[in-house]
């Protein structure tokens, strides 16, 4: 495989998940209790093990993939092409995002004759053949609850006269000024009673990266319904040229089962080039108050004080970059924030995103500072 001068692999088929070359991370100890994670798909050879999957193992396993014509309402139809061996809990996760129907609440009919499939079953384990017309049962959470004021944070306000986008904006304009310390006490709540599945243990000497997955990693509202389209050009290989120096931790807002469901199908659990230390969900955020362009408002925040507090001695202020494409996340840490371009509408820009293949470069340049304290990460794309 071709590299750039980087070190980044260019990939010639997006979908491929293939990797050579860069620093070898030596062996990591799995810290994953017993039941811990409930893996998403069939189960493939551990990457700790000397006979680590080849390409052919790993394409059959996770790339293979197979469409289903999924009908709603009568006549909104979402095609999905999805790998064979995700289960129905996944294809649940997908329409979820599709739709607005929550997971618990869908009946897909035409999978299994005369039934519905458990969703911890498989689409091959079913004998699902590519092609099966499916008709999902639901209504929108959106559609059972009363109707709300609409939210000013459900996307970025609009750049002012002069913003450049990503670039060199003045952020202190843009940053969200929090008014009481109420999140100190909610902090610590969340420490003590919020659940950390560990999947692979922290590795000494490693900085890390934090990672939004929702338009940072994945579109989640790709209308293609290919899963291998929805993940953003050049993740594996971004994942794999960073993961010899940092830590990987994927933060979504969004229910445990939905983060579980989407970085299975990505096949980012069973990669055999860099390990997913822990994902977190919505449950590790709490709301904060703001003062941001002159008004008050309540938004929700991944407060990276959370993971520090559950691994003392690994991370800290001092180490952590914290990737996201919604900039009010990093109100308590805006120093530690770095704020990536949204990947969207990925079936129309696919072939024009690069931006991963960009912050690898700025992620490798700085990963030999002792500190990345002193670091403005609003200027991570001018960093020659």
């Amino acid at each position: 495989m071709d590299t750039s001068s980087s070190g980044l692999p260019i990939k010639r088929n997006h979908s491929e998940c293939s990797y050579s070359g860069g620093e070898e991370s030596g062996p990591i100890e799995s810290g994953a209790p017993d039941g811990a994670l409930l893996l998403l798909t069939a189960p493939t050879a551990n990457a700790d093990d000397e006979d680590e999957p080849g390409p052919r193992e790993e394409d059959e396993m996770v790339r293979e993939s197979l469409s289903l014509d999924v009908v709603w309402r009568g006549n909104e139809r979402y095609p999905l092409r999805i790998p064979k061996y995700a289960t129905i809990l996944s294809v649940k996760a997908l329409l979820e995002e599709l739709t607005g129907v929550d997971a618990e609440s869908q009946k897909l009919l035409g999978l299994v004759r005369g039934q519905l499939p458990r969703d911890t079953d498989t689409l091959v384990g079913l004998g699902v053949s590519s092609g099966t017309k499916v008709r999902l049962l639901g209504t929108p959470l959106c559609d059972r609850l009363q109707p709300r004021d609409s939210n000013p944070w459900e996307s970025e306000p609009p750049p002012g006269p002069g913003d450049d986008i990503g670039l060199g904006s003045d952020r202190r304009q843009m940053r969200s000024q929090v008014l009481s310390n109420e999140w100190q006490a909610q902090l610590q709540r969340i420490v003590a009673e919020t659940e950390v599945r560990i999947l692979n243990a922290p590795r000494a000497g490693r900085k890390l990266v934090v990672l939004d997955l929702d338009y940072t990693l994945f579109d989640c509202k790709n209308v293609s319904g290919n899963v291998a389209d929805m993940a953003r050009p050049g993740l594996h290989e971004f994942l794999a040229a960073i993961y010899p120096h940092y830590d990987l931790i994927v933060w979504s807002q969004t229910r445990w089962h939905i983060v579980e469901s989407k970085i299975t199908l990505l096949g980012m659990l069973t990669h055999p080039h860099y390990k997913i230390t822990t994902a977190l969900d919505i449950s590790s955020m709490f709301t904060v108050h703001v003062l941001r362009n002159g008004r008050e408002v309540d938004h929700q925040v991944k407060p990276l004080e959370f993971i520090w507090s559950r691994f003392p001695g690994h991370y800290g202020r001092h180490n952590t970059i914290h990737i996201d494409d919604l900039s009010r996340n990093f109100a308590l840490n805006w120093q530690n924030g770095l704020k990536i371009r949204a990947f969207k509408r990925a079936d129309t820009q696919l072939r024009a995103d690069t931006e991963l293949y960009k912050l690898t470069r700025y992620l490798l340049q700085i990963s030999a500072l002792p500190s990345l304290e002193a670091l403005d990460h609003s200027q991570w794309q001018g960093r020659k």
